[in-house]
């Protein structure tokens, strides 16, 4: 991890809500580098490969669904994790278990190879706070397309797309969708008595275990990766189904993006949407399983894709979110 990065989170850590400036506008994703070469599978390999020697935990390298009938290109989802990063988030707040996991897409289309993050100037503010974690965020970015760059021999670039947001609450769409402070939008899919670190582990070492079974469902749901947060109290765990991938991808397209219409699959642009994240916590003498509300969880990531494309597609979110209780209830 360059010394700047560090820098930059120990003063993240430190500076108060009121001394950062404003953010303004952001999107959802940023692309950190274009004109790769060589194929998506290789790219990634070479993204997860320097990524651990910067000091990050490598998660998964994870390939994405796509319809095979329409779509020859591929996607994978690179998931890492960074001590100075997560601990960052955690100063502000337990909901930080749900973006500690950094997703980085690799992705091709009509154009070429394209690698892109998840936006934490937009999406933190949304999980976890409004304000304080810009300069954490944009060091990220940065760090990130700097090694990306150079791992793949691409060239680092910052183009942001997706939903634009001025602010991180996500209001309700049409005065009923899906909406309001991020805490609120969390679902219990299981709760277990127990406050200590081995009632934590214990609880996601049965999650585990279920998920190791044979996938169901339409979704065919399974675990990516887990990432254990001992000091902090918690397991994440990411979870997906290349269904799912596939359909969300379908639905999208190209978002708001008029020039990337035309291309065959956009929807894998979206890649880093996945996998959905299911957090072990502590709280209050009990161990608390929780899952982000899937339609505003699709919100966060897809809302650019329209009002008529979530209308139209009103029953995937409870479909997805009981086969996920399914998946990692006893």
């Amino acid at each position: 991890m360059p010394a700047s990065f560090k820098r930059f989170l120990a003063f993240s850590l430190l500076i108060t809500p009121a001394t950062m400036p404003a953010q303004g506008a952001q999107r959802t994703f940023v692309v950190v580098a274009d004109s790769i070469p060589g194929t998506v599978p290789a790219a990634a390999a070479a993204i997860a490969s320097a990524l651990g020697r910067s000091g990050w935990t490598v998660l998964a390298d994870h390939p994405v669904g796509v319809d095979a009938a329409r779509c020859a290109y591929a996607g994978r989802v690179v998931v890492a994790a960074h001590p100075g990063h997560t601990a960052a988030l955690f100063a502000k707040g337990a909901t930080a278990a749900f973006a500690a996991p950094v997703r980085l897409a690799v992705f091709e289309d009509e154009r070429g190879v394209h690698a892109a993050v998840v936006n934490p100037l937009s999406l933190e503010r949304t999980m976890v706070a409004e304000a304080g974690l810009e300069g954490s965020g944009r060091s990220l970015v940065a760090d990130l397309s700097g090694v990306v760059a150079s791992a793949t021999k691409g060239r680092a670039t910052h183009r942001p797309y997706g939903q634009s947001r001025d602010r991180g609450l996500i209001g309700k769409t049409m005065g009923v969708m899906a909406g309001g402070p991020f805490a609120g939008q969390l679902e219990t899919l299981l709760t277990a008595p127990g406050s200590t670190p081995e009632d934590v582990r214990r609880v996601a070492d049965g999650i585990a275990q279920r998920l190791q079974r044979p996938a169901e469902g339409e979704w065919k749901l399974r675990q990516v990766y887990r990432l254990d947060l001992p000091a902090q109290g918690a397991v994440v765990f990411g979870v997906s189904g290349a269904p799912m991938e596939a359909k969300a991808f379908s639905i999208v397209g190209a978002g708001d993006d008029d020039a990337r219409s035309g291309f065959k699959c956009p929807g894998l642009a979206y890649a880093a949407a996945f996998p959905v994240e299911v957090v072990v916590r502590r709280d209050q003498g009990m161990v608390r399983v929780e899952a982000i509300n899937a339609m505003f969880r699709m919100k966060m990531y897809f809302e650019d894709a329209g009002r008529m494309k979530f209308a139209r597609n009103m029953m995937m979110p409870g479909s997805i979110a009981k086969e996920l209780k399914a998946a990692v209830a006893p």
